[in-house]
């Protein structure tokens, strides 16, 4: 309850901050923004409430991509959407040109690969708006380009090596994006990308009886290599003044791999048992390929079709050679393999019915498919091989699914616009394998926002959605992890969680480059998705009905109204509370929150951390123009998570936020150089784990174990630079 005041009250503190440093901008002249000689004004409100940035409004930041100008405008966040099956579900809150990529690959990562030379403004617009490809956001971002971009072509790049603690190594990053006319009509886009991880990370733990006695140490280390070549291209092409063709390719290979060992000792040191572990990915690649072809009929009827193919390979194969004092030696291996694959095809049309009426509808169809195996085998010394049998190791799941929507726009007056559709899912999925099930479920998913622009300052939007969330294929098979003795069952009977999503939110814009918005959800849930016990085993499955209600505020904010010129500060933060009743002890708790499910805090964190109770974001950026140069920080924390297995609870919690700084220079020009330290605080994790004899409705301690990890991803700190530029 201490760490949920502490956030509340950090809370009002972000939303407080925002509504102060808003007045003193609404109050004081704001710094003057730049205005190319003939060229367009940096900020123009739009009529829905939106804004439009031109290039010059993002010149003081150095642009070389579209991501680095979409993440500077004021008051917005990009969303990456939800990982979900179908095209439909899936949208964030981008588009390119008025309309959604025919990909799903993740917005964020598309802006990476468009020269900011490229774009000739961005645009904030209201999720009910008219003019946009996507429904069901309340905000969404417009990244117009330039329908020409001369006879030659544009380079861009970046390149860079980081230090990693723990590790001790250094690892690289290396992209090139190129932009090249193949017609007067054609333009063809292609990026490649050489990312790795050649990370470290050490745990440390204590192991307690019931009573607190100590009983005991462990001591862990992982040595990860992750190597990646992702390969892309983007084809636009105007066969004719009523025709558009986008076709989208991405291939990517990884070489994946890790080292882990394991030491645990009684409590006067004595050895207990060591593990020595490989991990290898043999077989690891993603390949997709998209495409829509949009046919305007006339300036009111528009159809576009899309479709979409998509394969995943994942190979894994673990060995582990273990000791247990005082002679016993055991290899235990473990071949996992899983290929799932996605098939879409999807029709919509735009019908302008009138100057007050906009109707959306269409179909979508698609197949998707997910086969894995598990064998386990154990093998003493001097006996022979013997597997290891599990319940549901090996499965294939199927989809068919298909969905009808409608949508009508309506703006009722100038000032007010409200979308109101529905749609209608029916899917079939089959099992087979160890466990044979076909099922079918159908739902109508009705959806109702409205948009009230009060003045040029202020908008007011609410929304309410049917949502159904789409099963986890990966959840029908079981699965083990052995480092952290942990088995979770597969389910071939889980179903959909429901939801129905109100919210209300207030955007405030003051001036050209500040903008607060306070927002409040309230979300009634059904056949919350939890951990469940099956057989005896902890598995996902669903417990019940939940609620979850919260309060969400984000901020952008000049700070020369107080005598700091050049200088911007950005803070978001979220609260949420979440119920539902334990089906073990009774009582009523939070969600758990599986560590698959946590989301990441590195690089361009965002707070969409799942169900967590807290989390906030801060970021300071100041510009130095007589040097050409900036400097900034950022500082990001979120609450910790909780797991309630069927007779173990896990407790994770970061104390420390992560604190991120950076210099960045283009005084050696067109080159923009950067070098940061990130995780200076090193936000390590730790971790309790509490075992209950019988299940957790005893109440009674059987043991418990508490570890600090240290490394890895989000606990090591890592030192760099990047330059990065085009030509």
């Amino acid at each position: 309850m201490a760490s949920e005041g502490a956030a509340l009250r950090g809370l009002a503190a972000i939303a407080a901050i925002a509504t102060i440093g808003g007045a003193a901008s609404d109050a004081a002249a704001e710094e003057a923004l730049p205005v190319a000689p003939g060229g367009p004004a940096p900020v123009t409100a739009s009529g829905d409430g939106g804004a439009v940035y031109a290039p010059a409004f993002f010149a003081p930041y150095n642009p070389v991509t579209a991501a680095d100008m979409v993440t500077r405008v004021p008051g917005f966040e990009l969303r990456d959407g939800d990982e979900r099956r179908g095209f439909g579900g899936t949208a964030g809150n981008l588009l390119i040109n008025g309309e959604r990529p025919s990909s799903k690959t993740v917005p964020s990562e598309l802006l990476k690969r468009i020269p900011a030379a490229n774009v000739v403004q961005v645009e904030v617009l209201s999720g009910t708006s008219a003019a946009a490809d996507v429904r069901g956001q309340s905000q969404l971002v417009n990244v117009v380009l330039k329908e020409t971009a001369g006879d030659g072509a544009e380079t861009t790049y970046v390149l860079g090596l980081r230090h990693i603690q723990y590790a001790n190594r250094v690892g690289w990053t290396a992209q090139a994006s190129r932009t090249m006319r193949l017609s007067p009509t054609a333009m063809l886009a292609v990026d490649l990308q050489a990312p790795n991880t050649l990370g470290r990370g050490e745990m440390f733990e204590t192991l307690f009886a019931g009573d607190g006695a100590i009983t005991g140490t462990r001591f862990q280390v992982g040595k990860a290599n992750n190597k990646t070549l992702q390969g892309s291209a983007h084809l636009g092409w105007r066969p004719t003044d009523v025709d558009t063709i986008n076709i989208n390719l991405l291939y990517a290979p990884n070489w994946n791999g890790s080292k882990s060992a394991q030491l645990e000792a009684d409590r006067i040191g004595l050895l207990r048992s060591a593990l020595d572990g490989l991990t290898d990915y043999s077989n690891n690649y993603k390949v997709e390929v998209g495409a829509d072809w949009e046919h305007r009929f006339a300036d009111t009827l528009t159809v576009k079709l899309i479709g979409l193919f998509s394969n995943t390979s994942v190979d894994q194969f673990d060995r582990f050679d273990i000791f247990n004092a005082p002679a016993t030696r055991l290899v235990r291996t473990q071949e996992r393999s899983t290929l799932s694959g996605e098939r879409i095809g999807r029709v919509q049309v735009k019908w302008t019915v009138s100057e007050a009426h906009t109707l959306e509808f269409g179909g979508e169809g698609a197949f998707n498919f997910r086969d894995t195996s598990l064998d386990i085998v154990n093998q003493f010394a001097g006996q022979p091989p013997a597997p290891v049998p599990l319940a549901v190791s090996d499965a294939r799941v199927e989809e068919v699914r298909g969905e009808v929507f409608a949508t009508d726009i309506w703006t009722v007056t100038p000032k007010l616009s409200v979308e109101a559709g529905a749609r209608f899912e029916t899917s079939r999925i089959t099992q087979s394998g160890d466990q044979a099930k076909e099922r079918q479920f159908s739902y109508l998913k009705p959806q109702f926002s409205a948009t009230y622009v009060h003045d040029a300052a202020n908008t007011f939007r609410a929304s309410l959605i049917r949502d159904v969330a789409q099963l986890d294929f990966a959840e029908f098979s079981s699965a083990v992890d052995f480092l952290n003795t942990s088995t979770i069952q597969g389910n071939p009977d889980l179903v959909p969680e429901k939801a129905w999503k109100s919210r209300i939110e207030w955007e405030h814009r003051f001036g050209g480059r500040a903008a607060m918005t306070l927002a409040a959800f309230y979300d009634k849930v059904e056949d919350v998705h939890d951990l469940v016990v099956i057989n005896g085993l902890d598995a996902y499955g669903n417990i019940g009905d939940g609620t979850r209600v919260g309060a969400e505020v984000s901020a952008t904010l000049p700070l020369a109204p107080i005598g700091v010129p050049n200088a911007e500060l950005r803070v978001s933060g979220i609260w949420q509370e979440t119920k539902v009743t334990d089906p073990i002890t009774g009582e009523e708790r939070s969600f758990s929150v599986p560590v698959e499910r946590q989301g990441t805090a590195s690089g361009s964190a965002t707070l969409n951390g799942g169900n967590k109770d807290w989390a906030y974001l801060v970021t300071y950026r100041h510009n130095l123009p007589a040097w050409s140069s900036s400097f900034g920080a950022s500082l990001f924390q979120w609450a910790g998570r909780a797991e309630y297995r069927r007779a173990e609870t896990i407790e994770y919690v970061r104390p420390k936020p992560r604190l991120d700084l950076y210099v960045e220079t283009t005084a050696i020009a067109p080159v923009t150089i950067r070098l940061y330290l990130n995780n200076v605080t090193v936000s390590s994790e730790e971790r309790t784990r509490t075992f209950y004899v019988g299940d957790r409705s005893t109440g009674q301690i059987q043991r418990l174990e508490w570890r600090r990890n240290v490394g890895g991803p989000e606990g090591s700190r890592t030192a760099g630079f990047t330059v990065s530029g085009r030509f």
